[in-house]
C-alpha cells in the first residue's frame, strides 16, 4: 500500500467493496479476507485503516447513511416545517424495515448481539445522527412547529431511543411490551416539544412490530 494516501482512496475502495459483498453474500458470510482480495490490498492496508471486522462493519454502516441521508433529502422537501421534516426522516428509515427479508433480518440480530457494533451504532447516533435532529429542532423552535428547551441533549435521547432502545433486533420482548414502548415514545416526545410521533409513524413502529412479535 501507498504509505501516502491523503484522499483515503483505499480506505473508500474498502468500503464500497465490503458493501458491496456484505449485499451479495450477506455480513455474517463476508471475512476480511475477501474484502482483501476484491480490493486488491494487503490484509496490512485493511488494518492500516480498520482495526478489526466489526470496525469495517460499522464504517460501512456510517458510509451508508453518509451516501442516503435522509436528513438532506428531507431539506430538500418543499414546503415543509421543521417537524414535518422530523417525521419525513423518521418515516424514510422505518418503511424499508417493512420489506426485510429472513436473511437480512438474521444479519441484523448478530449485529445486534455484538458489542462492538452495538458501541459503535450508539457513538454514530451520538456523533452523526443527532447533530442533524439537533438542527432540525433548533430550526422548529424557531418556525415555531416545536417548542424545545434543550435541542441538543433531546436530539441525543430521540435518536438513541428509536435506534437501539426501540429496536426489534436489540430487544427482544413481547409484542404488548413493544406496543408500550412505542406509546411511551409517543407521550416522551409531546412531553419534550417533539410530537414526531403523528398516527401513521406509530402505525409504522407497531406493524414492524407485529412482524417481528406476534409470536412471542
Amino acid at each position: 500500500m501507498p504509505r501516502h494516501d491523503p484522499d483515503q482512496k483505499t480506505k473508500q475502495d474498502i468500503l464500497e467493496t465490503a458493501m458491496h459483498l456484505f449485499t451479495e453474500k450477506g455480513i455474517e458470510n463476508v471475512n476480511i479476507e475477501d474484502v482483501v482480495k476484491e480490493v486488491g490490498v494487503t490484509r496490512g492496508a485493511f488494518y492500516h485503516y480498520f482495526k478489526s471486522r466489526e470496525e469495517l462493519i460499522s464504517g460501512v454502516i456510517y458510509k451508508s447513511f453518509n451516501d442516503n441521508n435522509p436528513f438532506i433529502l428531507a431539506n430538500k422537501q418543499e414546503g415543509l416545517n421543521a417537524l414535518e421534516k422530523l417525521r419525513f426522516v423518521f418515516k424514510l428509515d422505518l418503511r424499508p424495515r417493512l420489506d426485510m427479508d429472513d436473511t437480512l433480518k438474521s444479519d441484523m440480530q448478530k449485529l445486534g448481539d455484538n458489542p462492538i457494533i452495538f458501541k459503535n451504532e450508539l457513538l454514530t447516533q451520538i456523533n452523526v445522527v443527532a447533530p442533524h435532529v439537533e438542527r432540525l429542532l433548533t430550526e422548529g423552535n424557531k418556525d415555531g412547529s416545536l417548542s424545545v428547551k434543550y435541542p441538543k441533549q433531546t436530539a441525543q435521547v430521540i435518536s438513541l431511543l428509536v435506534s437501539s432502545w426501540l429496536d426489534i433486533f436489540t430487544f427482544q420482548v413481547s409484542y404488548s411490551e413493544y406496543a408500550d414502548k412505542v406509546s411511551f415514545l409517543e407521550l416522551l416526545g409531546k412531553l419534550l416539544g417533539v410530537p414526531f410521533m403523528d398516527k401513521e409513524m406509530k402505525e409504522l413502529f407497531l406493524e414492524i412490530g407485529k412482524v417481528q412479535f406476534e409470536a412471542k
